[in-house]
């Protein structure tokens, strides 16, 4: 249950901001890690991030998301200097086999740690956004273009953890048995109780008429202290990020030779990133106008 991030109602500013533009934020925080791979801008990026997730008081929910994250880095930190051979500096003479020789560059083994340092920005972020952004509330954003799409994301959302946790009690019932069953039968009983679920909710729907729901009306809502500040951090994060791209700065050449942009355009871009970062949940506003119902 650890590696499910569960959404909980936190008195905070990336909690109490709409569902859309709290999502907004942490995306514009993904949005550094998928345009760049300098390791400085995306240390801030991950920095940034977890900071973030502090000030939102998911700190420790976010922290989590390292289990899989480091994992996901560290294979392809190692998978791609093995699969790749681009590069002119030889770190490892590798001998011949299956038709290919097998070196290790330089070039390539630096590839391979900024793809995993990537992979963690993408994924602290997200994890981010699922701990502190409501799902129904963003949901709701889309239901007017897809009610019913709405409805099984939604759905999907908050049976993911009773199915976890049902994955869980099973396995603690089987091993209390003198003889404990296989993990493919406790999977194979996981797997019929998901089923049976599945089916009781949906006759549970159709009772309900939502298989005749239409769309529903907008409703407006006017926007809130928070809703400010997140969003306007949010643009600010996106528009410095493709400018920076744009312009140049946190360039990295790989191959053939290994080339890092260092200057005084990486140093500002990374420590834009976290000052935005951080700012919403910065100064008294942040703690005033907290509650949305």
């Amino acid at each position: 249950m650890t590696l499910v991030p569960v959404y909980r109602r936190r008195p905070s500013a990336l909690h109490s901001a709409r569902a859309g533009v709290s999502a907004s934020f942490c995306c514009a925080l993904a949005l550094v890690g998928a345009l760049y791979q300098h390791p400085l801008v995306l240390g801030a990026a991950l920095a940034g991030t977890l900071l973030a997730a502090a000030g939102a008081g998911v700190g420790r929910e976010t922290l989590r998301s390292l289990r899989l994250a480091l994992p996901l880095a560290l294979l392809v930190a190692l998978v791609n200097p093995v699969v790749y051979q681009a590069g002119d500096t030889l770190l490892v003479r590798g001998g011949e086999a299956l038709g290919r020789r097998w070196d290790i560059t330089l070039e390539a083994t630096v590839a391979g740690g900024l793809a995993g340092l990537r992979v963690m920005v993408l994924i602290v972020a997200f994890w981010l956004m699922s701990v502190a952004v409501d799902p129904d509330a963003l949901l709701r954003v889309f239901r007017r273009v897809s009610y019913r799409s709405a409805l099984t994301a939604s759905l999907a959302t908050r049976l993911v953890p009773v199915l976890a946790r049902d994955a869980s009690r099973m396995s603690d019932a089987a091993r209390c048995r003198p003889v404990a069953p296989g993990r493919l039968a406790v999977t194979r009983s996981a797997l019929a109780g998901s089923l049976d679920r599945a089916v009781d909710v949906a006759a549970a729907l159709e009772l309900r008429g939502y298989a005749l729901a239409g769309r529903p009306a907008r409703r407006r809502l006017p926007h809130s202290r928070q809703d400010l500040r997140v969003g306007a951090c949010a643009l600010s994060i996106a528009l410095i990020a493709m400018a920076g791209r744009v312009a140049g700065a946190g360039e990295v050449d790989l191959y053939p030779r290994l080339e890092l942009a260092a200057g005084v355009a990486e140093a500002l871009l990374a420590g834009a990133i976290v000052a935005l970062a951080c700012a919403p949940f910065a100064g008294r506003g942040a703690r005033m106008g907290v509650a949305r119902d």
